[in-house]
């Protein structure tokens, strides 16, 4: 830094104002530090700089699958919002695994970022109690902890109703819903309540034999068709899958066992992923707004790393829309 002033012809103090980019420095005197730092080859120190300021400038998002397409849809602008306030993310993988996802929690791997963004799936509401005093964490998804971590959430209750309600507005009355699970984890139970309140308020019975368990891959959705059908029970004219991976799968076994989409049954899935608007036929899809569930949760974080609160309720819930598509026209 110190030959930096010199060939630029500043004080080292004006030099540490460019290098962390501080408002006050003259255009003129600014671009002469950079020049000079180009021309020397000089690189800030960003370690010592941490151990200066306390913080590392690095994130984690964590995120319990990257085989379901939505978490890494949310990547993208996770990256781009926390650039905006100069951090670096680091991906962290749980595989949905309890274990993993207490140790982002308490874990002395959290010494290495500054806050969390969490997709949890299996952690229990008194875990919250586990966190580490002053690491910020921010949750996305429909898991709630007790004590005071922020939560981003995805209207996954009213969107599975909006979807009941497109079939039913379709003339679609046997409804099948697949990736039935209530006690795996709190998105599966929304969803699944939703759909229950659905199907009451359109008038619609809910048929056991129509509630289907299955993972929520390519392949469960898959196999879990081809067994409904092998077994010789009653078709539905409307599938409702937990999620777009759930649906492909589906929409696989229904057009290699001859059955038609959507004359026979309709099909929605959940997550608008890009597959999803580019397979034969297009799939209609819960599309929830990623773009504001990434900003809000960066937002939130960076306010809990700052110490500089910016008045946002500590939940928040995103919008979505239905895209309807050419599986359920």
């Amino acid at each position: 830094m110190h030959d930096v002033a010199r060939a630029a012809g500043v004080s080292q103090r004006t030099v540490s104002n460019v290098v962390n980019d501080y408002a006050y420095v003259r255009p003129e005197t600014r671009q002469r530090v950079l020049d000079a730092m180009a021309e020397l080859g000089y690189v800030p120190n960003a370690a010592a700089r941490s151990l200066r300021a306390g913080r590392t400038g690095l994130i984690a998002l964590v995120v319990p699958d990257f085989r379901a397409r939505i978490f890494a849809d949310l990547a993208g602008p996770v990256v781009r919002e926390a650039e905006a306030f100069g951090y670096t993310v680091l991906i962290e993988l749980t595989e949905s695994e309890r274990e993993r996802e207490l140790k982002v929690l308490a874990g002395s791997r959290n010494q290495l970022t500054d806050g969390a963004i969490m997709m949890a799936l299996a952690l229990r509401p008194e875990d919250g109690r586990r966190r580490r005093p002053g690491y910020p964490v921010v949750l996305v998804g429909d898991e709630a902890l007790e004590g005071d971590v922020q939560h981003v959430a995805i209207p996954n209750r009213e969107a599975s109703k909006a979807v009941v309600r497109h079939l039913a507005a379709q003339g679609r009355r046997r409804l099948m819903l697949l990736g039935y699970n209530p006690a795996e984890h709190q998105t599966g139970r929304m969803r699944w309540r939703g759909f229950l309140e659905g199907l009451a308020e359109a008038g619609l019975a809910a048929h056991e034999e129509l509630l289907v368990e299955a993972g929520w891959t390519r392949a469960e959705g898959q196999q879990a068709i081809e067994e409904h059908l092998d077994a010789g029970r009653a078709m539905p004219d409307a599938i409702f899958a937990m999620n777009d991976s759930l649906a492909l799968g589906a929409l696989r076994a229904l057009q290699e066992r001859g059955v038609r989409v959507p004359e026979e049954v309709a099909l929605v899935g959940f997550d608008d992923v890009e597959e999803a608007r580019y397979s034969t036929p297009s799939l209609t899809s819960v599309s929830p707004d990623v773009e504001a569930l990434a900003r809000n949760a960066v937002a939130m974080l960076h306010e809990q790393i700052s110490g500089r609160p910016g008045g946002r309720e500590p939940r928040i819930v995103v919008d979505f829309r239905l895209e309807v598509r050419e599986s359920s026209r």
